[in-house]
């Protein structure tokens, strides 16, 4: 199977070819599947793409289409690409204002993937809307495959449907040996102060203020002191250990990211804004799925209180044996929902399916 991959992010990109390109041989697929990715930051998967991932463990590189992707960009895919692939892969693209479409990799492409008679698979990311629900209806009619990523987007109105869900996922063994030594609560985000209660930047300021506190992550300079820098996935993996508590509020309206598994997965124990902190305007359907992972207490701590919020930073900061019982409880929830070799098992089920 040969699949055309489109990429949005270069984490999740680097996470799901490094999936594909091992179902063969980790999770028996009887498959024999190829993956290029088209003007991704693994278009060569032998080279590292982003500083936060290294190079596909698996990943093979097409010196002929990379030279024949250098020709296209997304919205406008060059015909050979096409008629190399059995499968298209996109993942929900991100949308430019004032554009005609709320999918542009998808509509500007179709009339060539119907032509040649290609499979086409959209993949949420966990932020979609209304509009884009709407207008993926008319797509999953004329045959467009929707695999979700997180059960709670049904919750999205006008919700266009799903042919399989299957969450992102990470390596256990990649995220372990949680030691939590330094008393300090971490947070990773981009651009947090600047996006708001998008990201939540008010509430985590409210509720750590004071404390030892750091954010990771691009965009952030305007933090001063606050600001950890942007850090290498090394350096990343190494603050997740080390820290005591990491600090949760995602990105609106998505269900989860990627960053509370890899926290979670870590046994960091997350402090987690609850749904109603959340809450901000025009996202008025239930589309965070943290309060159904989080037991308060037991695998994590949420509250829609900044004051509780405030209460459990302090206490884990200054009680290390309780920052590791919840941490492991909160490990042990993230392998079961995250775990890369569940998930494989779901990959092979669906990629069968097209």
């Amino acid at each position: 199977m040969k699949i055309l991959f489109l990429s949005v992010h270069s984490v999740l990109e680097y996470q799901e070819l490094s999936i594909l390109t091992e179902l063969d041989e980790k999770a028996q697929a009887g498959l024999d599947i190829e993956v290029f990715s088209v003007n991704g930051a693994y278009m060569n998967p032998t080279q590292s793409g982003d500083y936060m991932r290294s190079v596909i463990p698996n990943g093979r590189h097409y010196p002929h289409l990379f030279n024949v992707a250098l020709q296209c960009d997304k919205d406008n895919l060059h015909p050979e690409l096409i008629d190399w692939a059995d499968v298209i892969f996109m993942h929900h693209n991100s949308a430019i204002p004032n554009q005609d479409t709320p999918q542009r990799w998808l509509s500007n492409n179709w009339d060539l993937f119907t032509k040649k008679k290609k499979r086409v698979v959209w993949r949420s990311i966990g932020q979609s809307t209304p509009e884009i629900e709407e207008f993926l209806q008319s797509y999953k009619k004329r045959g467009l495959v929707i695999l979700r990523y997180s059960p709670y987007e049904h919750h999205i109105p006008n919700y266009a449907g799903h042919d399989a869900i299957i969450r992102f996922s990470e390596d256990p063994s990649v995220y372990d040996r949680w030691i939590g030594e330094r008393e300090r609560i971490i947070t990773v985000a981009q651009s947090m102060k600047q996006r708001g209660n998008h990201l939540g930047f008010p509430i985590f300021e409210e509720a750590t203020e004071g404390l030892n506190r750091k954010v990771f992550g691009p965009g952030n300079e305007d933090l001063g002191e606050l600001w950890g820098g942007v850090i290498p996935y090394s350096e990343l993996k190494a603050n997740l250990r080390e820290d005591r508590a990491y600090f949760y509020f995602g990105t609106v309206p998505a269900p989860y990211t990627l960053t509370f598994i890899e926290a979670m997965m870590t046994g960091i124990p997350v402090i987690a804004a609850g749904p109603k902190l959340r809450q901000i305007a025009p996202y008025n359907w239930p589309c965070y799925e943290i309060p159904d992972i989080i037991s308060n207490g037991v695998n994590g701590f949420i509250s829609d209180s900044v004051h509780d919020l405030r209460g459990y930073a302090e206490m884990l900061l200054a009680d290390k044996a309780k920052a590791e019982k919840i941490g492991e409880a909160g490990r042990n929830t993230a392998i079961k929902l995250f775990g890369r070799k569940e998930r494989m098992d779901e990959w092979v089920t669906f990629l069968k399916t097209l």
